[in-house]
């Protein structure tokens, strides 16, 4: 092994060690809703075109958003990638805001043979993160008004690890990703009231979730010309059954304010591991993409998740949640990838928008979501008489979700940075 290619795996070690131990303090509060807020499942690379991927693929990117991309790969592909970023957070009176750090991806793409691929990887699926404090007045006999402090905590996430493969027949290619989902998510909500003469009351709710998914994808490319080609895609899958174990506990507490912390004082309730179903709804999405070769390619893509009446947890429908859909549109521009001088012609630019309705629905109201994206593919030098090619991707997105008609606005900087090492692996040896 090269003594640069050794150096590039230790800085990527380094960077996934550092993205694991990472000590957000995000604080999200729309996360307390459904499964939490959803995680921006997109390689680096689409993240910057919107998120258009739908319909696209490269030989040395891995798109595991439609897994017959991956009957396109023709080099082993190790890619990882970290995102970091600050949300505001507004709720028409004033404003808070906070950072988060975490890991967003990290797989490994490798060729079968011609027109067959496979990818194995890990990525965070939802994130939950909130602090909320909210004084309001409680009623007492019906004559004594008090007042009181509702506060709202929850942790916790959703993570896969996952195999996939894909096929390229003809101008088709199919592919499905396997996988596993596992991981906790906890909310607690305590009612503090004044003085010490009444003790705090908890309630904690923590569901943890172990569970096989799938899903499946389809692509098509028609050729044009020599140069342009227009390629066509789609994914999809139906309800998903989720095992749940869920562990419920009612308490009263003592509350010190010159710590923030709780003391027990008395259980009231304590349900543990009860075994149920948590249905994880429909989803599906479809796009097109024109390219031209080694120049420019533009796309969009709209995707849709059933929530509304679908997502059931232990057989309850959830009203706080709706149908989804996104429509996303975008484009990269190389000036000239075979240039043997000036670096930033080979560089690829990427600029993308999306639009769409969020899964949460909150006080009748819709929550709408958009942003925009930009990013850029920058080549690492290529070592000489070696068949390895890395990429550093980069993207940077602002969303907003939320309007004047909601609770509250959400503003989010999202800064990704992904790495991808290329190489034939598995080369049979010539000489002994």
């Amino acid at each position: 092994m090269h003594r640069t290619k050794a150096s590039i795996l230790c800085f990527l070690g380094a960077v996934l060690l550092l993205a694991i131990n990472a000590t957000a303090q995000d604080n999200s509060p729309y996360s307390r809703y459904g499964l939490g807020d959803l995680n921006n499942n997109q390689n680096i690379v689409n993240r910057g075109m919107g998120g258009v991927s739908q319909a696209y693929n490269d030989p040395t990117s891995v798109n595991f958003i439609n897994p017959a991309s991956y009957s396109n790969l023709l080099l082993t592909s190790l890619d990882i990638a970290v995102e970091g970023g600050a949300r505001n957070i507004n709720d028409g009176k004033g404003s808070f805001s906070s950072g988060f750090g975490t890991l967003s991806y990290l797989q490994l793409g490798i060729p079968l043979r011609k027109k067959w691929g496979m990818n194995l990887g890990l990525r965070p699926v939802t994130r939950v993160s909130y602090n909320i404090q909210e004084p309001v007045t409680g009623n007492f006999f019906d004559t004594v008004r008090l007042p009181l402090i509702n506060r709202y905590e929850g942790s916790g996430g959703l993570y896969q690890v996952y195999g996939g493969t894909g096929v390229g027949i003809g101008n088709f290619s199919i592919g499905v990703n396997i996988g596993y989902l596992f991981g906790s998510l906890e909310n607690n909500t305590t009612i503090i009231y004044p003085g010490n003469t009444i003790f705090a009351s908890r309630r904690s709710n923590r569901i943890s979730y172990n569970s096989f998914f799938y899903k499946a994808g389809v692509q098509y490319k028609a050729k044009l010309n020599k140069e342009m080609e227009l390629l066509l895609g789609a994914t999809g899958s139906l309800n998903q059954n989720m095992n749940a174990r869920r562990t419920q506990l009612h308490e009263s507490v003592i509350y010190d304010a010159s710590t923030n912390d709780f003391t027990n004082q008395d259980t009231v309730l304590y349900a543990k591991g009860a075994k149920g179903t948590v249905v994880y709804p429909t989803e599906y999405g479809g796009g097109l993409l024109l390219r031209k070769l080694d120049k420019w390619q533009i796309g969009a893509d709209f995707t849709a998740t059933s929530w509304e009446n679908n997502y059931k947890v232990y057989g309850n429908p959830d009203a706080e949640t709706q149908n989804s859909w996104k429509m996303s549109v975008g484009g990269q521009f190389v000036p000239n990838l075979t240039a043997l001088s000036g670096y930033w012609n080979r560089v690829a630019y990427r600029l993308g928008a999306y639009y769409g309705k969020d899964y949460i629905y909150l006080n009748q109201k819709d929550m709408p979501l958009f942003g925009a994206t930009i990013g850029a593919g920058l080549p690492v030098r290529r070592l000489p008489y070696s068949n390895q090619y890395s990429m550093l991707n980069l993207a940077l997105e602002v969303a907003h979700r939320g309007n004047s008609e909601t609770a509250l606005k959400e503003t989010v900087y999202r800064f990704s940075i992904g790495f991808t090492l290329s190489d034939r692996w598995f080369i049979k040896r010539k000489y002994d």
